[in-house]
């Protein structure tokens, strides 16, 4: 599947409230959010599925977003277990004053681009697969008790329906 960058534009602007919606919401978080995922030891990979507080997501986690919106939690099951997003790539953008949500999108954008066919192993353009970010809202970039900069790059499989269902890693899928 060949992807113009305006396409994928295109395809990252439908999907921006949804992945602007998952970050930046540390207050709502500390009231409704889960915890922290159990994770084993030596490896760090989630080991016991559940809602966890999505400030405590982590690259390699693999996740079950059914919801739209703005959430406080995100259900995380090991990735052996049926899934259908996995978080492949997390920066963070630099401090200083908020820079606008076009701005916060297009260095998302840019930051998951880039590191979208080290992961997959095909080029974003050539790829069946997609991607969506979870990055800061203005509330929680401004809150001095969360500074929230970071981004993260989420990969799934588009369906007609949303994300289709996987089990394992999509690291080196090349599809």
């Amino acid at each position: 599947m060949s992807r113009s960058p305006a396409a994928r534009l295109a395809a990252a602007s439908g999907v921006l409230a949804f992945a602007l919606a998952l970050a930046g919401c540390a207050a709502i978080g500390d009231l409704l959010g889960g915890g922290s995922p159990q994770r084993d030891e030596e490896t760090n990979q989630v080991t016991e599925g559940g809602d966890v507080d999505v400030f405590e997501l982590e690259v390699g986690d693999c996740l079950k977003l059914g919801e739209t919106g703005e959430l406080s939690s995100a259900a995380v099951v090991p990735c052996g277990e049926p899934h259908t997003e996995e978080i492949f790539h997390e920066f963070e953008m630099e401090d200083g004053d908020w820079p606008g949500e076009d701005a916060v999108e297009k260095a998302a954008d840019e930051g998951c681009y880039g590191a979208f066919e080290s992961f997959v192993g095909k080029a974003y353009e050539d790829s069946t697969l997609d991607y969506v970010f979870l990055s800061p809202l203005e509330d929680g970039w401004n809150d001095p008790s969360v500074k929230d900069r970071l981004v993260q790059c989420v990969i799934y499989e588009p369906t007609d329906g949303g994300a289709k269902e996987i089990t394992g890693s999509l690291e080196g899928a090349a599809r």
